[in-house]
C-alpha cells in the first residue's frame, strides 16, 4: 500500500509559544501515527521576524540585505528545532532541515528571492527513513553564490506549496490562526464567514489586493501546477476550513469576499512613456512591492504613468527614479489612501453590483478601478470597520 504524503505548514501564531508548539506537535504526531508520511514547514514563532528586523534597523537605517537575510532566517531555525524536540518527546522520529539543507535553490535577490528549483535529497532521505521531516520555511540558498536568501514576507507558504509540487505530495495543508478563508477580515467584520471552497483565481486576487491569508506567489504556484490547498485552523482543528482548487464558473455576478490595504500613495511619473513600464515594474517587484493600480497616457496631454503603491516604498522609489529616469519627475497626487477591494466574478455582466458597492461605501472615492472579477475603491482613510461592514452587508449578506 502506498502511504499518503502530507505537507503541513504552520504559521507564526500557530507556533507562537511553547504551549502552542506542544499542541501543534500533538496534532502532527496524530497524523503521523495514522500511517501518513509527513513533511512540516514552519514559520518563525509569533512576531520574531519583526523583532529581529527591528533590532537590525536600530543599528542601521539601511542595513545590508544580505545580513538581514542571515539574521531573519534564524527565526525559522528556532521554531523547527523546538518543534522537533517536542515531537521527539512524543516518540516521533524527526529530522529538521534549513532551507539550504533542503536544497531549496533560489536567485540572488536578497529579501524577496525566487525559487529556481528544489533538490530535496535530504528531505526524501528523511521520508524514506520513516522520519517526520521539518523544514524551515521562508528561506533558501542562492544557486550561484551559495548565499542564504529569504523568499519575502509569508514565504513559508511558498516553501510548503513548492515542496508539495517537488515531492509530488498528496495533500498540502496550510494551518493558520483563522478557520479558513473568510468573506472579510473577521477582526473587522464580525459577520464574516468561512468560504468552504474557492478557486485559485479568487484567492490569488484576494492575496494580491491585501489579504495575508496565503502568500500570493504561493497561490500562483498552486494554480500553475493545479495543486489543491487546504486552508485550516491550528486552533480549531474540528473545522474543515477552505479548499482551494478548480471551481465551476457561474454566469451570475457574485462577490465572494472583501479585502483591503492601507497606507497607500497615488503617484504620477511625468515625462515617462510606456516603454519604461516593464523596467519600473521590475524594480518594484524585486523590492517586494506591487502597484495596485497602474495607468499610462501618451498624447498631446503628455506622457505619464500613474500608479498606486505602498506609502512606505515611495522614498526608495523616488531614489530609483532620480537615478534611472533623470528626465522624469515624480509627483504625489494623494497619500494616506485605503483601497477596499471586492473580489468575485461577472461584474461587467451586471454593473448593478458596482453601483451597489459604491452606494454602500458612505464615503467618496478618489479613484475606482474595475475589472470583471475585481473592484478596487480607493479613498482617504476612514473608519474601516464601518466601511467593510456596510459593503459586506450589501454585497455578501444580502
Amino acid at each position: 500500500m502506498t502511504l499518503s504524503l502530507y505537507i503541513q505548514k504552520y504559521g507564526g501564531t500557530s507556533v507562537g509559544t511553547l504551549d502552542r508548539i506542544k499542541a501543534v506537535a500533538a496534532h502532527i504526531a496524530s497524523t503521523y501515527r495514522q500511517g501518513h508520511r509527513v513533511v512540516v514547514v514552519v514559520s518563525a514563532m509569533g512576531q520574531q521576524t519583526d523583532e529581529l528586523l527591528e533590532m537590525a534597523l536600530k543599528l542601521s537605517s539601511n542595513p545590508s540585505q544580505r545580513e538581514v537575510d542571515m539574521l531573519l532566517t534564524v527565526g525559522e531555525r528556532i521554531s523547527m528545532s523546538l518543534l522537533s524536540i517536542a515531537l521527539n518527546d512524543l516518540n516521533i522520529p524527526t529530522v529538521s532541515l534549513t532551507g539550504s539543507q533542503s536544497g531549496i535553490l533560489t536567485d540572488n535577490n536578497f529579501g524577496n528571492a525566487k525559487i529556481n528549483r528544489i533538490l530535496g535529497d535530504r528531505v526524501r532521505r528523511g521520508i524514506e527513513d520513516n522520519k517526520l521531516v521539518i523544514v524551515a520555511g521562508f528561506q533558501g540558498m542562492s544557486e550561484d553564490e551559495k548565499e542564504i536568501t529569504t523568499l519575502g514576507r509569508g514565504g513559508s507558504d511558498l516553501t510548503a506549496i513548492a515542496l508539495t509540487h517537488s515531492l509530488k505530495a498528496d495533500r498540502c495543508q496550510i494551518y493558520k490562526d483563522v478557520d479558513g478563508v473568510c468573506s472579510a477580515d473577521p477582526r473587522l467584520v464580525p459577520t464574516a464567514r468561512v468560504i468552504p471552497s474557492m478557486s485559485w483565481d479568487t484567492l490569488s486576487n484576494l492575496t494580491w489586493y491585501g489579504s495575508g491569508v496565503v502568500h500570493n506567489r504561493g497561490v500562483h504556484l498552486a494554480k500553475k501546477y493545479k495543486i489543491p490547498l487546504e486552508i485550516r485552523s491550528s486552533f480549531n482543528l474540528e473545522t474543515h476550513g477552505t479548499l482551494i482548487g478548480s471551481v465551476k464558473p457561474v454566469e451570475k455576478a457574485v462577490v465572494h469576499a472583501l479585502t483591503h490595504r492601507k497606507d497607500l500613495a497615488w503617484l504620477r511619473l511625468d515625462s515617462c512613456d510606456s516603454s519604461k513600464i516593464p523596467e519600473i515594474l521590475s524594480f518594484l517587484f524585486t523590492q517586494g512591492e506591487h502597484p495596485l493600480f497602474i495607468q499610462q497616457n501618451s498624447g498631446d496631454a503628455g506622457n505619464w504613468v500613474e500608479l498606486v503603491m505602498s506609502q512606505h516604498a515611495v522614498i526608495k522609489f523616488e531614489r530609483y527614479v532620480k537615478a534611472s529616469h533623470d528626465s522624469s519627475s515624480l509627483r504625489v497626487l494623494a497619500q494616506n489612501l485605503t483601497c477596499v477591494t471586492a473580489v468575485g466574478d461577472g461584474f461587467w455582466q451586471e454593473p448593478k453590483v458596482i453601483e451597489k458597492a459604491l452606494q454602500s461605501l458612505g464615503k467618496p472615492t478618489v479613484l475606482v478601478d474595475c475589472k470583471n472579477n475585481v473592484l478596487n475603491m480607493f479613498m482617504q482613510h476612514g473608519n474601516l470597520e464601518e466601511i467593510l461592514g456596510r459593503l459586506h452587508k450589501a454585497l455578501i449578506e444580502a
